[in-house]
């Protein structure tokens, strides 16, 4: 097991996010398996560019699950998300990715999908409360909510709280998929996860 930042400090962008995940910034496709002319399952897993924000927080070799925001939710039948693996860190604002099936719009998410059995997010600055919950649909009010991160006034006043989640044991991980954000725009968090 290893200790791993994502990202850094993070901005909340105002409206819910993955903690450890990006946003797409284009439409692409995966080409389809040469041999089959399809991406259909039984077919060679090909790679494509995928176009985010950031690639900070990711490296070779993890999993990432990609879709539209409103499919990430526990207890959903996981068949409209996509999932791959990250095969190589192209520059600041590409990955590329293996095993990708479907078509993807700009705004959508690409959040690691690994397992984890500790999960650290803390405010750095915060004019008000962050919220983390397991959903996309997390708010002040929503069943999703797991905890409230505390206004804070800098990084040298230090938080009064951070939320730590420790999984039961290796048999009961946590995926990272499911740890979502909001918060005022501009105030800022920092997240970490032990892998297992």
């Amino acid at each position: 097991m290893g200790m791993r930042p994502f990202a850094g400090t993070q901005t909340q962008s105002g409206t819910a996010q993955p903690v450890f995940g990006t946003g797409i910034t284009a439409a692409f496709a995966p080409p389809p398996d040469p041999f089959a002319g399809s991406n259909n399952p039984g077919t060679n897993e090909t790679q494509v560019s995928v176009p985010v924000t950031s690639t900070l927080g990711f490296l070779p070799g993890d999993k990432v699950a990609i879709g539209a925001a409103a499919l990430f939710k526990p207890g959903l039948a996981t068949g409209g998300l996509d999932y791959g693996t990250v095969k190589k860190i192209v520059d600041s604002t590409h990955l590329l990715v293996q095993g990708l099936k479907k078509s993807h719009a700009s705004g959508e998410w690409c959040v690691l999908s690994e397992e984890a059995g500790n999960v650290h997010i803390r405010p750095v600055t915060a004019t008000a409360a962050q919220y983390i919950g397991n959903a996309s649909t997390v708010a002040s009010n929503d069943p999703s909510l797991l905890d409230v991160l505390p206004a804070v006034t800098g990084p040298t006043v230090g938080p009064t709280y951070a939320f730590d989640a420790e999984s039961i044991g290796a048999t009961q991980p946590f995926t990272l998929t499911e740890f979502w954000t909001v918060g005022t725009a501009s105030d800022t968090f920092l997240a970490r996860f032990t892998e297992v």
